[in-house]
């Protein structure tokens, strides 16, 4: 009798259990994001914020990571197969097997299948293929500016590599998330392995906002409250905040990091997640992945509360030139010099209905990369990668 009435209440807690686990996890969405249960997905976002949502699917950011479909490659680039030779009398090509992409090797026959493309096509594409846990770089880019296939940033213009590894480190700028562990690969040395299937492609709204999960299930028992709760406000946070926030992923990865960027969220300081470089040599910054560095040797920046949020509308890519040309004329209107360039754009797309010179292009002009370096292969042509700076000066 004793046995059965635990038995009794033993069932009765679990009834009561299971109730309670999915009133709080059914009707207000319950998490399986690899990042932690306090995290929803940015699926979770879409009942409240549809247009952003949208919008945002859009957006160079969002895009700057995603598993490979053979169709929309082809398409991107008009079915280009190349070949691209190699000094060593060695040549790849792109090639379709079973509804999936390629580049293979010939002679020799050695091919990589295209898995994950990072970067959002509009300057260029890189892509990695799978290998026992771990991903390595293809061989070939995608780069836009010519149309065409080119070899890898930093590849040798000798022979096709398929060695290079990628990183945890490079997805925590191309992606939100993916699970690493270590395996030992020698007496003193580990492998990173990545988990494929753990993978959260492109920067979603929670890499930027923050954990969700808690603010979805107030909004969804409370509909009626309109002010947001339990998430970070990007115009709450200080300045050095929207710095550190930009800066994850837009000042460079040339320091140590002494915890995964991804353990970052809106208001951290981001100081505390690299090592301090003592006495080391600041190198000049590049136009490419230092932005923040670059933007913080001008002179509008040290005499301004200027954050990369004046300038960029981060849920939608369009009408980023006019927006900052509208914040220089703000800050320079009294300039004789800012008044004749308007007026001039002003006739110009009156008289001719043509476009003219912004502060932009003559204060931030297109510069080329000395980090991304790019060739053809055999034909050993360096290939310029010019991006716009971030340094605003008056450049002769």
């Amino acid at each position: 009798m004793r046995y059965r009435k635990v038995a009794y209440l033993t069932g009765v807690v679990a009834v009561l259990v299971v109730f309670f686990s999915r009133c709080f996890h059914g009707s207000t969405g319950g998490s399986n994001d690899f990042r932690g249960p306090q995290y929803a997905g940015s699926q979770a976002c879409v009942s409240c914020h549809q247009a952003v949502v949208n919008s945002y699917s859009h957006n160079n950011h969002f895009k700057t990571s995603s598993p490979v479909e053979a169709g929309s490659l082809k398409r991107m680039t008009g079915g280009a197969e190349g070949p691209v030779f190699f000094l060593d009398s060695t040549r790849l090509r792109i090639e379709e097997r079973n509804h999936s992409l390629y580049q293979r090797l010939a002679p020799g026959g050695r091919a990589g299948k295209f898995d994950i493309a990072f970067g959002s096509d509009v300057h260029a594409q890189t892509y990695g293929y799978w290998k026992a846990g771990r991903l390595y770089q293809l061989p070939l880019t995608w780069f836009n500016p010519l149309s065409a296939w080119v070899n890898s940033p930093g590849f040798p213009a000798s022979h096709a590599r398929f060695d290079r590894a990628i990183t945890s480190r490079c997805f925590e700028c191309h992606a939100s998330y993916v699970k690493r562990d270590f395996e030992q690969s020698a007496p003193l040395a580990v492998n990173e392995v990545l988990d494929s299937g753990s993978i959260i492609y492109g920067i979603d709204c929670e890499r930027c906002h923050g954990p969700a999960l808690e603010h979805v299930r107030f909004h969804q028992e409370n509909p009626t409250v309109e002010a947001a709760t339990f998430i970070t406000r990007i115009s709450t946070l200080t300045r050095q905040q929207k710095l550190d926030l930009c800066s994850t992923c837009h000042s460079g990865n040339d320091r140590e990091a002494r915890r995964s960027i991804f353990g970052f969220v809106p208001g951290d300081t981001l100081a505390h997640f690299y090592y301090p470089g003592f006495g080391e040599p600041v190198a000049e910054p590049d136009v490419h992945g230092q932005q923040l560095q670059m933007l913080r040797l001008s002179k509008c920046f040290k005499g301004s509360e200027l954050t990369c949020f004046t300038c960029h509308s981060v849920h939608n890519d369009g009408g980023v030139v006019a927006v900052a040309v509208a914040q220089c004329v703000n800050c320079h209107q009294g300039s004789a010099h800012a008044v004749a360039i308007m007026k001039e754009t002003e006739q110009r797309k009156r008289d001719f209905n043509l476009t003219s010179t912004t502060c932009i292009d003559c204060h931030m002009p297109l510069v080329t990369s000395k980090t991304i370096i790019l060739n053809n292969g055999a034909g050993s042509k360096t290939i310029p990668y010019p991006l716009r700076t971030h340094k605003i000066a008056i450049y002769p």
